[in-house]
């Protein structure tokens, strides 16, 4: 859900296309204009490390009770209480903008974020 295990782009991928802003527009952005939809194609894949698949309707079928544990195990990460290596590739500055994201975009979110 997070990416930890992307391998970073060995080039810029170009295209000549408007995929990229069509991509970025069909999902919810913050006040900053910032989505999980936004593609980065320099260094990684997306701008921002999260899946956008949380916002589908499968994500949104889970029990509450399951959401609410992926929120929490979510938060664990992203606040860095949880300081396994494998999450080091998630800068400080990634981490808050999805957080950021999230809380303005994923309602139920709610106090799994705190």
């Amino acid at each position: 859900m997070l990416f930890v295990y992307e391998v970073p782009l060995p080039n810029r991928i170009r295209g000549s296309s408007s995929f990229a802003e069509k991509f970025a527009s069909e999902g919810p952005a913050d006040g900053k204009g910032r989505s999980l939809r936004q593609l980065d194609l320099e260094r990684r894949l997306m701008k921002y490390p999260c899946s956008y698949m949380i916002y589908s309707d499968a994500f949104n079928a889970l029990p509450d009770s399951a959401r609410r544990l992926v929120y929490r195990r979510l938060w664990m990460v992203l606040s860095a209480q949880d300081k396994n290596q494998r999450y080091a590739q998630l800068s400080a500055a990634d981490r808050q903008a999805i957080v950021e994201i999230l809380r303005e975009t994923k309602k139920d979110v709610g106090d799994s974020f705190k």
